[in-house]
């Protein structure tokens, strides 16, 4: 499975277990997430654009960071490997 969506200040890609995060104007090329289950990276996959639905009404200048708050609140307990590409 192989899906990439893309938002005006983020986009999010996901194949398997692997979930890339890239947000437009961040220092970051890419945020990558490596989960242990499949069924967390669809789960984290969701979740990555249900926020993004929630958070339109909030200023352009503050979505990708309450984005990139919430996707670290999100990852509680779950089991994942992360990389960060500059």
């Amino acid at each position: 499975m192989k899906k990439r969506i893309i938002s005006t200040y983020f986009s999010v890609y996901i194949n398997e277990k692997e979930v890339v995060l890239h947000y437009a104007n961040s220092k970051e090329l890419a945020q990558e997430f490596q989960f242990k289950v499949q069924e967390d990276a669809e789960h984290f996959y969701r979740a990555c654009l249900a926020i993004e639905k929630s958070i339109e009404n909030v200023s352009e200048s503050k979505q990708e960071v309450t984005h990139n708050q919430w996707v670290k609140q999100t990852l509680k307990g779950v089991d994942y490997e992360y990389a960060e590409y500059h």
